[in-house]
């Protein structure tokens, strides 16, 4: 490859990453939103994880710190996300005649309340949730930190591509 075209490739990468329109991790952001912010995400459903809260909010901030070149502030950022975790179940998914249950179904579900005051447009309230199923013959207990965590990364996943990645 000739020096021109290694020129062309780096201005090229500069000019495309550089338009504060697109990252090439894949964010889709407006240039003129600078910031984000992520409140404290209340567990309000019936059956309670006492660190789901603080481990959902936590992994939220970090997926926007480390996928985006946005600054992270306390409150009031350009990009505003706040919510609820409203449900945190586990239900009978598939029956066993001989056993009754064979399957069991889990459940999280977060209420994502979005605001961005530059483009309002793109505000929107709505429930992400992700399931998964194990054996029934398996103790929750001994699958639950396991599960809970792939749960939250896929939902953490769904909320930023319903905003950064808004193509």
């Amino acid at each position: 490859m000739n020096w021109n075209n290694v020129r062309f490739l780096i201005a090229l990468f500069l000019l495309i990453s550089g338009c504060g329109i697109y990252d090439f991790r894949g964010a889709n952001i407006p240039k003129e939103v600078k910031n984000f912010s992520v409140d404290f995400f209340n567990n309000e459903a019936e059956l309670v994880n006492p660190s789901l809260s603080i481990d959902f909010t936590e992994k939220l901030k970090t997926k926007f710190q480390t996928e985006t070149t946005l600054g992270m502030v306390s409150e009031n950022g350009d990009y505003k996300i706040g919510g609820v975790i409203n449900r945190y179940q586990i239900a009978p998914a598939a029956l066993n005649a001989q056993t009754g249950s064979a399957q069991t179904q889990f459940t999280i579900s977060v209420r994502v309340d979005f605001v961005c005051e530059k483009y309002p447009e793109k505000d929107f309230s709505k429930d992400f949730t992700s399931s998964q199923t194990f054996d029934s013959g398996l103790d929750f207990n001994s699958v639950e930190a396991t599960l809970s965590n792939e749960l939250t990364d896929i939902i953490v996943q769904q909320i930023f591509a319903a905003i950064a990645l808004d193509w």
